[in-house]
Parts: structure tokens; sequence; C-alpha cells
């Protein structure tokens, strides 16, 4: 799922599984993309709460991630926990490890290192 604006520069593909609803994200997050991340996880939030299961965004594609797309996670996080909804973050390195680490959301948000780390819930 993607819209036409940021298209190029960012490509947010969704996937129902059985166990999550996964987001993988590729590209550059910027003000200008944030919105495709926005409204890819807005959509996948609805599909969890109907089916009762967790996020999971793969960012280890994403060789770029700015402050409005730390908005976006920070959103999404609260979102998840009103709505007890849990929003799985898959290998953050480069850009997006070192916002998180700046800005200690790195401590905030459920961050794994692999994607079936992050679909069964289970570090290790």
């Amino acid at each position: 799922m993607s819209s036409d604006e940021g298209m190029a520069a960012l490509k947010v593909e969704t996937e129902h599984r059985a166990e999550a609803v996964l987001l993988r994200a590729a590209g550059e997050v910027d003000s200008y993309t944030a919105p495709v991340l926005r409204e890819s996880l807005a959509a996948a939030f609805t599909a969890a709460a109907t089916a009762g299961l967790p996020v999971v965004l793969d960012l280890s594609e994403v060789a770029f991630f700015a402050s409005s797309g730390l908005s976006v996670l920070i959103e999404y996080h609260q979102l998840g926990g009103d709505q007890d909804i849990s929003l799985r973050l898959v290998s953050p390195s480069g850009s997006v490890l070192r916002a998180l680490r700046a800005t200690t959301l790195n401590e905030v948000l459920d961050l794994y290192y692999s994607l079936p780390e992050a679909i069964s819930g289970r570090r290790g």
C-alpha cells in the first residue's frame, strides 16, 4: 500500500499472516513520505484489531529515517497501547537505529532484529 506522494522514496507493502499483520517498508522516511507510513499503519492497525493480531513493521530496508517518521512510530506505539495491539519493529539499523537511540525511543519501542522474532514476539 502506498500513495502517489513520495512513492519513489518510500514503498510499504502489507501482508496479512496468520500470526501478524506485516508491513515491509523500503526507501526513505521523511516529512514527504511519513504520510505513506502513517496510512499503511492505520490500515494495518484496523486489520490487526479485527483479527486480534500484532502489527510487525519491518524497517530493515529503510535507508533514511527522519524525525517525522519517529512521530509516526510514537503515535502508533501509543495507539497500540490504547487498543491492546502490539507494534513490533524489525531490524532497526543504520539511520533508523541512530534516530531511535538519539531520542532513546529504542528503550520504549518494541524492537526485534529478525522477522521471525518479531512475528513470534520472542527475542533470541
